[in-house]
């Protein structure tokens, strides 16, 4: 009986740990649509007055240049909102192809490129060469059989590092080489 009512606890605990996530991943998501909206006037806005300044043969001047710091600061904001929302999701973006993936990764599962947990890409770091053969999809053994994430996610296990992947992965989030 104790151990159903610890269960259940942990899942009411879960519950509400992913619906604060999810509202203010939708707050910051209204944010974000609220600052790019702001932007395209922003735009929009400066169009419209080079169109007239030109229409009547004036000149550029200090209009433009404070209209352009409001598109910097907007700019700011829209990418801290971004940041924000991929801390909360535990993502972040590919500098090379602009796919998310884990923060934690050393690789894109995209394009396989090394990203530094910086993320700048590394340079260095050679493309994979060498094919390996498709792993078999497998279940991570270390969750639960009712395990909601171990019922709808395929993994599959790097033949190289064995580390495990998604299913959909191309390239290993750990050592870079191909899965698929």
């Amino acid at each position: 009986m104790q151990d159903i009512r610890g269960t259940l606890v942990n899942m009411t605990r879960s519950v509400a740990k992913t619906s604060g996530d999810l509202l203010k991943t939708t707050k910051l998501n209204m944010s974000l649509s609220s600052e790019e909206t702001n932007l395209k006037n922003l735009q929009l806005e400066i169009g419209k007055k080079v169109h007239e300044i030109y229409q009547y043969g004036g000149s550029l001047g200090k209009f433009f240049d404070e209209k352009y710091l409001e598109i910097e600061a907007c700019e700011r904001k829209i990418a801290e909102i971004k940041e924000e929302i991929s801390l909360i999701k535990g993502t972040r973006n590919c500098p090379k192809c602009g796919k998310p993936f884990e923060r934690t990764a050393e690789f894109c599962q995209k394009c396989g490129i090394r990203v530094e947990l910086t993320g700048a890409v590394n340079t260095n770091s050679a493309e994979p060469a060498e094919f390996i053969e498709p792993a078999e999809p497998v279940s991570p053994p270390d969750l639960p059989p009712t395990s909601p994430r171990a019922q709808t996610k395929m993994f599959r296990k790097c033949r190289v590092c064995g580390s495990e992947n998604d299913n959909d992965t191309k390239f290993c989030l750990s050592c870079g080489r191909i899965v698929d």
